[in-house]
């Protein structure tokens, strides 16, 4: 498989929004020095020059169940970006997180004898340390300095990466407005789960936090609205003077957080948006409901007492987290996040957010690990 017009290109696969966000930089970068830039990458990728060699609505699933229910489609993507990698036209591969794909292009790219760059490679630090052995002799891109400790005990090489919300300005903070954010993450299975879950607990707090006034499910694609729609209907919810919207989550950083701080409080999926709504100064509450087999599997392997990103980064459980179990009762769930509702919005953010900003400003540029990597394709040609 060739770039358009056979032109030598990179390879790229990112396969959720984050990864998205993350790897728009790398891409421009590519394709401002010359080079084809093909692969698996949303919307922020593609603005940046990516040609898509598969639909990336197909990627963002998580957890053991969702993955086997996905299996086929997700087979014959895997197949599409595995012979772009073996053709001759691509130089290199340059993987973005998502590690049930990234990892086997890793292992075929070292027998292809290609260069990989791994920006945000697995976390180690949480489960599968194994996974180490097989990224050794790669560059990777980490962006905190506990993910650099991890890789190198296993002997790996990584470097640490400034992150994009480092140079994000503060939003000033918008007066309360009683409206609560439930942001329930990008992979559809995962968001379903979340939003049957908390959604009552988010209209709870719309009430007796907010006065009532609305709760707004934040989509990562306009794809998802209309089956958030429908989740939403067939919940078949009593009446409650609370309003339910859904809306896209804007496509810019700056706009994102601008969002966010006009918020009175929201109940957020682990990931990224965890990050984003701590910069905006929003109180939260980290919360998700994983498929069985992977609650099951967490609780046995997963070493981290933390899965949200800002308490990792600031070293103290500052937000509370929720992984709600397959059966929980849904009433006390709802009573317990309430609680936690309450108390976050009395907290003061100012230190944490100092914490995270600190912590995130380290390492180098997207731009300068994208230029230094290819730079080694400049030196292949060269010689």
């Amino acid at each position: 498989m060739d770039s358009p017009g056979g032109k030598p290109f990179v390879l790229f696969c990112a396969g959720e929004d984050s990864g998205d966000i993350l790897g728009e930089s790398f891409v421009r970068e590519a394709v401002e020095a010359g080079w084809g830039a093909c692969g698996a990458g949303g919307r922020r990728m593609e603005s940046a020059g990516l040609n898509p060699l598969v639909n990336f609505e197909h990627l963002p699933v998580s957890g053991f169940g969702d993955v086997l229910a996905s299996c086929r489609t997700l087979r014959k993507d895997l197949e599409v970006l595995r012979s772009a990698l073996c053709s001759p036209q691509c130089l290199a591969l340059v993987a973005i997180d998502y590690p049930g794909f990234n990892m086997k292009l890793v292992r075929l790219a070292k027998r292809l004898g290609k260069p990989v760059l791994y920006v945000a490679p697995p976390q180690i630090w949480a489960w599968k340390p194994g996974r180490a052995k097989q990224l050794r002799g790669i560059p990777l891109a980490v962006f905190f300095d506990f993910e650099v400790d991890a890789y190198r005990k296993h002997g790996c090489g990584a470097r640490l990466m400034r992150h994009p919300l480092a140079l994000a300005p503060q939003p000033a903070r918008q007066p309360a407005n009683g409206e609560v954010l439930l942001l329930p993450g990008s992979r559809l299975a995962q968001a379903r789960r979340n939003i049957r879950t908390f959604l009552k607990p988010a209209l709870d707090s719309a009430y007796h936090i907010g006065g009532g006034k609305s709760v707004t499910i934040l989509a990562a694609r306009e794809s998802l609205c209309r089956p958030f729609a429908e989740i939403v209907d067939n919940l078949a919810l009593k009446k409650t003077p609370c309003e339910v919207k859904i809306e896209v989550i804007p496509t810019s950083t700056e706009e994102r957080l601008e969002r966010y701080s006009r918020a009175s409080l929201a109940l957020v999926c682990p990931g990224t948006a965890t990050l984003e709504v701590a910069l905006a100064a929003t109180p939260m509450v980290i919360c998700t409901k994983p498929d069985l087999l992977t609650y099951v599997l967490g609780k046995i392997l997963v070493r981290s007492k933390s899965f949200g990103l800002p308490n990792l980064i600031a070293g103290e459980p500052f937000y509370e987290e929720f992984i709600a179990p397959p059966f929980a009762n849904s009433n006390d769930l709802a009573k317990r996040i309430l609680g936690a509702c309450q108390k976050a919005v009395s907290q003061s953010t100012d230190i944490v957010i100092q914490s995270i900003r600190s912590k995130l400003s380290g390492g180098m540029t997207a731009r300068e690990l994208m230029l230094e990597f290819l730079g080694q394709f400049v030196e292949r040609k060269s010689h």
